[in-house]
């Protein structure tokens, strides 16, 4: 999932080099990531119109790749943007970019990845793109992963499919923000989940959900949401383990009678809701500490393990 508000990228200074590309301002290339510079007149600034990827290494090893660059080639497709990157060899940028970083990225432990791409200052002739690196703190990974994080049910709705595909990400992305606004006063550092035209629950900007009942794992249907490529992974996980999934839609009665919620996303990996709260700020549902044969802690150890900086 998209990393937003409450998430755990971002501090720190970023000194490394990123690879741009901007007719508009003359880049091309290897430069600093700061100085990255998006004129005012590119569609990413003035429509959002921005096709984003969001990556993350496990002790320096890029995280299921392929699949997000497959998600990429759909987003760009999806918002037809495909032909103006047909030429573009991403997974050749995305290894030289860990490689020209190797001693920064050490220096950190593991660090996220973002792509993004818009059609530059016009449609699809000179397109503009970059791919750089961003912080995750270990810490707030950690203690998510092992403490859980509080989730609250807000009143913000998903955009209609009829807007643009939810398998496209992209970075407009203010129903994110608003839910995570909602989620914040309720309780400070708790991610805000959408709501759908039909009242069921689909995700929130940084996670896919997932609700336990029993040996088995309710997912909304994969038309309803952003294919998370964490969440895939721990669906392919599951099915190994013998843990059943089923998609349905998920209703606040299912929440309510859930034995866990899974959380699943780019920069945590997976973790667990500690509490659900209601919109009007009502607890819905507190969760306890996974035990160690629980679902939520046999899937954790099916990740990667992340690489913790010497200075943490």
């Amino acid at each position: 999932m998209e990393t937003g508000p409450g998430d755990t990228a971002g501090g720190g200074e970023l000194t490394h080099t990123a690879f741009y590309s901007c007719e508009s301002t003359g880049q091309a290339g290897w430069i600093p990531v700061g100085d990255i510079r998006l004129p005012i007149d590119d569609l990413g600034f003035r429509q959002a119109v921005t096709a984003v990827e969001r990556l993350r290494t496990y002790r320096g090893v890029l995280f299921q790749a392929p699949r997000h660059l497959a998600r990429l080639a759909g987003t760009l497709a999806a918002i037809g943007m495909e032909s103006a990157f047909g030429d573009v060899r991403w997974a050749v940028l995305l290894d030289e970019l860990i490689e020209r970083n190797r001693d920064w990225i050490e220096s950190q432990g593991d660090v996220g990845v973002t792509i993004w791409a818009t059609p530059g200052s016009h449609w699809a002739t000179h397109p503009t793109y970059a791919l750089h690196l961003n912080r995750i703190d270990p810490v707030v990974a950690s203690q998510r992963r092992e403490l859980g994080q509080a989730v609250v049910l807000t009143d913000v709705q998903q955009p209609s499919p009829a807007c643009w595909s939810r398998q496209a990400k992209v970075r407009s992305r203010l129903h994110y923000y608003l839910a995570d606004q909602q989620a914040g006063a309720i309780h400070p550092g708790a991610t805000g989940v959408l709501c759908d035209a039909d009242g069921s629950w689909t995700e929130s900007g940084i996670a896919n959900l997932g609700l336990v009942i029993g040996d088995e794992i309710l997912l909304p249907p994969l038309s309803q949401v952003l294919g998370g490529i964490t969440q895939s992974f721990a669906i392919e996980c599951a099915e190994r383990l013998g843990i059943a999934i089923r998609h349905q839609n998920l209703s606040t009665a299912d929440i309510a009678r859930a034995d866990a919620m899974l959380l699943m996303g780019t920069d945590c990996g997976i973790w667990y809701a500690n509490q659900v709260f209601q919109v009007g700020g009502t607890s819905l549902v507190a969760f306890p500490v996974p035990g160690e044969d629980s679902v939520v802690r046999r899937l954790q150890r099916e990740m990667p393990e992340s690489e913790i900086p010497q200075k943490l």
